[in-house]
């Protein structure tokens, strides 16, 4: 028993030494995987904070063509809009000058039938 006894403090110390030994490879290994969870976590709002740059980037050039495109419509649509209005005007002149021109010509037939009128009817008389 008494060798029992001495083979046992002989062998604590040993024990407690690998038991620290396992707790500092232990506390170690654990410190890592938390080093490296929190640079995991830092590059993904690295990332996020990337992506979101590009989103907003990609939106403002959206909207920057969409408000380009808008002012050129609208620049295209006062042009076609003055285009027709020059139309239209033109169209009435014209409208006026051959209304104008159509009744000088029935003026002047009416004055043409009236004075052949007069002749037959000048004609008639004795």
């Amino acid at each position: 028993m008494k060798y029992l006894l001495i083979g046992l403090l002989l062998a604590i110390p040993a024990l407690a030494e690998w038991d620290w030994e396992g707790r500092y490879h232990w506390s170690s290994a654990v410190a890592e995987a938390r080093r490296e969870a929190a640079q995991a976590r830092a590059e993904a709002r690295r990332e996020a904070a990337e992506a979101r740059r590009e989103a907003y980037r990609a939106t403002a050039d959206a909207r920057r063509e969409a408000a380009r495109a808008a002012t050129e419509a609208r620049r295209e649509a006062s042009r076609a809009r003055m285009e027709a209005l020059r139309e239209t005007q033109q169209a009435r002149r014209d409208w006026d000058r051959s209304r104008d021109e159509w009744r000088r010509s029935m003026q002047q037939w009416r004055e043409e039938f009236r004075d052949h009128m007069r002749e037959i009817g000048r004609s008639w008389r004795f």
